[in-house]
């Protein structure tokens, strides 16, 4: 799949850096990559596929910030393809997969932890089961949202070289802390890759509840 420059317009300078960037990805080699997918992957082995030229260890955390940007505007746009196949594309820097979506009649609510739909029978012209109808919606939006932060451009250069060294390091230290991470999550009762935001109202919605 070859991906086409951006045309913001508004952000001439910014989009001619960016598409400069998006010219060394191997979309074709990512898209077939992505078919045949079966388990979960880390970012850095789609970064080893789309782009194994860049080199992803000792650059500037800056210029590991906007690699990061590119092959997760890329996926995000992937997303839309796959999603048309009646496939999910779930992306997620430790875990990106692809999962089959539901049949009709089914709820279509995606577990970030067991990486799969819950797939129980719903009422006619439903698309959640009374287990998950009542939920709020907050990380639906979660989602949304990062999804409209990868997809627009001007992000790509809002990131400022002290910040970037602030991004990454926050990435590495996750990732040497994975488990103590996931315990914390767990107690919480959130998924992997929540907002500070999202985290926040959960803690103090449990502050409140249980004190």
């Amino acid at each position: 799949m070859k991906f086409e420059p951006s045309q913001g317009g508004q952000h001439t300078a910014v989009d001619g850096l960016f598409n400069e960037y998006l010219a060394r990805l191997n979309g074709e080699a990512m898209a077939s990559y992505l078919e045949t997918l079966r388990t979960p992957v880390w970012e850095c082995e789609l970064m080893h596929v789309a782009l194994p030229a860049v080199d992803m260890i000792s650059g500037p955390a800056l210029e590991l910030y906007r690699w990061h940007f590119v092959l997760f505007h890329c996926l995000y746009r992937q997303q839309q393809v796959f999603a048309e196949r009646g496939r999910y594309l779930y992306i997620h820097f430790m875990r990106t997969c692809v999962r089959d979506f539901p049949a009709a009649g089914c709820c279509n609510e995606f577990d970030s932890e067991a990486l799969e739909f819950c797939a129980a029978r719903c009422s006619a012209h439903e698309q959640k089961c009374e287990l998950h109808a009542p939920e709020t919606d907050e990380m639906a939006l979660d989602a949304l949202s990062e999804r409209y932060f990868y997809l627009d451009t001007s992000n790509f250069v809002a990131l400022a070289a002290e910040n970037a060294e602030k991004f990454i390091g926050g990435a590495w230290n996750l990732l040497q802390n994975h488990d103590e991470y996931q315990r914390c999550l767990k107690i919480l009762g959130l998924p992997e890759g929540v907002t500070l935001d999202l985290l926040k109202k959960r803690f103090r919605y449990l502050a409140r509840t249980l004190h």
